[in-house]
């Protein structure tokens, strides 16, 4: 017997708690530490342009309003309440594609919609808007990295998409496995490829004050955030189908087997 929706929300809601968790680990420990280098070198900076013209900042002038630690807490909690939301999403779009993803069970399946989850909303934009930490960026681009955002995710879908569609045609052939998921890798990949090339990209520089290296830190801090939060999205509501679907087979054992004694 297939579960309910609400078991399937239930389940989605859990695997997206514990990836909510996993992901405010890792901004605590890579995340946050590169931030606070941005913030203090933005500060260090607006300090200077201050003094240089005989007054003081502004933050010193008004006080801050948030004080860092509460922005801290607010970034951890948004990011486990945002990832349950998207848990639940996550089982939803499992429960109607499981069929059509790779995998000889239920959490290698569900491992396997994770990664397509990762390449379409992050690693995707990821290329084309990369992630800025305090203090780069043109206020005057944020409309234009919105869009391009966008833009990224929706060529993400359409390569998944096209992926689906090229293995669907390549089984009616009755082609090998192996052959038909070597075709299809090399077709996504080919035509993932020529989207990210063809697609515009948002490049702003950083301002001197802010290394190169640091840049690339909260990047790859920030995705490995994303990547971590999909993984273990996908491991946990894997094995929550897992067990479930092995509890269910065991019931139907039961009610097979004859009664003791005919």
């Amino acid at each position: 017997m297939m579960p309910s929706w609400g078991v399937r929300v239930r389940r989605g809601a859990v695997a997206g708690l514990v990836a909510g968790v996993a992901a405010a680990a890792v901004l605590w420990m890579f995340v946050e530490p590169v931030l606070e280098k941005a913030i203090a070198l933005e500060d260090a900076g607006a300090g200077g342009h201050a003094d240089a013209a005989g007054g003081h900042s502004h933050a010193h002038e008004s006080g801050e309003a948030v004080t860092r630690l509460q922005q801290q807490i607010g970034g951890t909690l948004t990011v486990i309440i945002v990832s349950v939301l998207l848990g639940v999403a996550f089982a939803v779009v499992y429960a109607r594609s499981r069929h059509r993803l790779p995998g000889a069970n239920e959490v290698v399946r569900s491992v396997s919609l994770g990664a397509i989850a990762f390449f379409v909303v992050a690693l995707g934009p990821a290329i084309l808007v990369p992630a800025n930490p305090p203090g780069v960026g043109d206020p005057g681009t944020v409309n234009t990295r919105t869009l391009t955002y966008l833009l990224a995710i929706l060529l993400g879908v359409i390569v998944v998409g096209a992926a689906f569609a090229v293995h669907a045609r390549l089984q009616e052939r009755t082609a090998t496995k192996a052959r038909v998921r070597a075709q299809t890798a090399l077709v996504a990949g080919t035509l993932a490829a020529a989207m990210l090339l063809l697609a515009p990209r948002v490049t702003e520089q950083a301002p001197a004050p802010v290394p190169s290296d640091l840049l690339w830190q909260f990047r790859s801090a920030s995705l490995l955030q994303l990547a971590v939060m999909w993984l273990v999205m996908g491991l946990v509501l894997g094995l929550l189908e897992h067990r479930a679907d092995g509890n269910s087979r065991a019931r139907d054992r039961e009610r097979s087997r004859p009664p003791v004694g005919v």
